[in-house]
């Protein structure tokens, strides 16, 4: 069945209606405003869900019309929900700071502080990078099948790094762990 799904981003909590679905990592501030959103249809099914926030200030949703599911995310923590239903599918992050969509809408690009995450647009992980920076990116930028940049190192200097987007492989960046 195709849905016009339609998830929207509210000002806040409604004072009228149902109360909203709560999702929340850690069981916490199931009671606090989080990021509101709305989900509907052009078949007038609405829910809303009241998303506690991870420790960034990256919110945004990214909604799969085919298998009806949402990635949201409220304050770099990520909710996957079935967008009909309102289940929580999957939780992750906390840390993201940015999200790229790749591979013709697909996949999306987990960016946070330290490494990335490709995960399937609709529900799952492909790969989790090792930590790239100590503390932070700049000069993004994908070409073709590959994310360049530079990592943040401890004594405020940049380092390039290289990410194969199809394995999550790393080249360079700005930490690198001692072998025993």
């Amino acid at each position: 069945m195709d849905y016009s799904i339609t998830p929207r981003i509210l000002p806040g909590l409604p004072g009228v209606g149902p109360p909203p679905r709560q999702f929340s990592a850690t069981g916490l501030g199931m009671h606090s405003e989080g990021l509101v959103v709305e989900f509907g249809s052009a078949e007038s099914w609405c829910w809303i869900g009241n998303f506690q926030p991870g420790m960034t200030k990256f919110s945004a949703i990214y909604a799969d019309t085919e298998s009806l599911e949402a990635n949201v995310f409220a304050g770099g923590r990520g909710y996957r929900v079935n967008v009909e239903s309102g289940e929580l599918i999957a939780e992750f992050g906390g840390d993201i700071e940015s999200v790229v969509e790749i591979l013709n809408g697909e996949a999306l690009l987990l960016c946070s502080s330290i490494g990335f995450e490709l995960h399937r647009r609709a529900g799952g992980v492909i790969w989790r990078s090792r930590r790239v920076s100590w503390d932070g990116f700049r000069n993004l930028s994908i070409h073709v099948n590959k994310l360049t940049g530079e990592a943040w190192m401890f004594d405020d200097s940049w380092h390039s790094f290289t990410v194969v987007l199809e394995t999550g492989a790393v080249e360079g960046g700005s930490y690198y762990e001692v072998r025993q």
